[in-house]
C-alpha cells in the first residue's frame, strides 16, 4: 500500500516527508458517558412488557467492559440477583434458562441492571470522535477503498464527509468492507490482511 512505500521512502530519506499526522483524541469522559447512555436507554426500551408503572431502575456504572470481561462480569452478576441458571454467550448475551418464571418482566429487568452497572465500552465498540472520524474516513478514502478495488473488488464511494458521522457514533457500518464485493474465490480474511480495515494509530490513544 502507499502508505508502507511512503514510510519505506521517509526511513531511507528516498522521497520528502512531512511531519507525520498526530494520533486522534479519543471520545471524551462525557461523550462515553452520553454514548453509554444512549446504549442503555435503547436496551430500556426492548425490556420485556410488564408492570407499566415499574421505574426505570438507576444504576451505577460498577465498570465498563469488554467482549473478554462482560461474560464473567454479567453471569456473576445475575447470580447474586437470585438468577442461579442465566447464562452468556457471546452471540446471545445472557439469557436465563430457567423455564420459570413464566412472567419474564422481572429477569429482564435483573438482565438491565447487570448491563447497566458493567455496561460495554464505546470505545471497544468503535465509537468515535469527530477527530478519528475524520482520520478514519482519510485512511479509508485514500487507502483502503483503491486497495480493495486494486484487488478486483466492487466498491462504492464513500458518502460525503459530512454525512460520515455525526461525533463519537459507531461508524463501523460504513466500513467499505461492509458493502465490498470480493472477486470470487477471494476469503475476506485475505482482502483483509492485503487492505487493513482499520489504520493502527486510530485507537492507539485508547491504550
Amino acid at each position: 500500500m502507499g502508505v508502507v512505500v511512503l514510510a519505506l521512502g521517509c526511513a531511507l530519506g528516498i522521497v520528502g516527508c512531512a511531519t507525520a499526522t498526530p494520533v486522534p483524541a479519543p471520545i471524551t469522559a462525557a461523550q462515553r458517558t452520553a454514548a453509554t447512555q444512549a446504549d442503555l436507554d435503547l436496551r430500556w426500551s426492548q425490556v420485556s412488557p410488564g408492570d407499566p408503572s415499574y421505574p426505570r431502575p438507576v444504576v451505577a456504572i460498577v465498570k465498563y467492559t469488554n467482549y473478554l470481561t462482560e461474560g464473567p462480569l454479567l453471569s456473576s452478576c445475575m447470580r447474586r440477583a437470585g438468577y442461579p441458571h442465566t447464562k452468556w454467550s457471546l452471540d446471545g448475551g445472557l439469557i436465563d434458562t430457567d423455564l420459570k418464571p413464566v412472567d419474564r418482566f422481572p429477569v429482564e429487568v435483573a438482565i438491565y441492571t447487570c448491563e447497566a452497572m458493567y455496561p460495554e465500552n464505546p470505545l471497544e465498540l468503535g465509537y468515535l470522535s469527530d477527530a478519528q472520524e475524520q482520520y478514519l474516513y482519510t485512511y479509508w478514502s485514500d487507502e483502503t477503498v483503491p486497495c480493495l478495488r486494486s484487488h478486483g473488488a466492487i466498491v462504492k464511494n464513500l458518502p460525503p464527509v459530512g454525512q460520515f458521522g455525526e461525533g463519537y457514533q459507531n461508524v463501523g457500518a460504513l466500513s467499505p468492507f461492509t458493502h465490498a464485493k470480493l472477486p470470487k474465490g477471494t476469503p475476506e480474511a485475505l482482502a483483509v490482511a492485503e487492505c487493513p480495515p482499520y489504520p493502527g494509530q486510530l485507537y492507539a490513544a485508547h491504550k
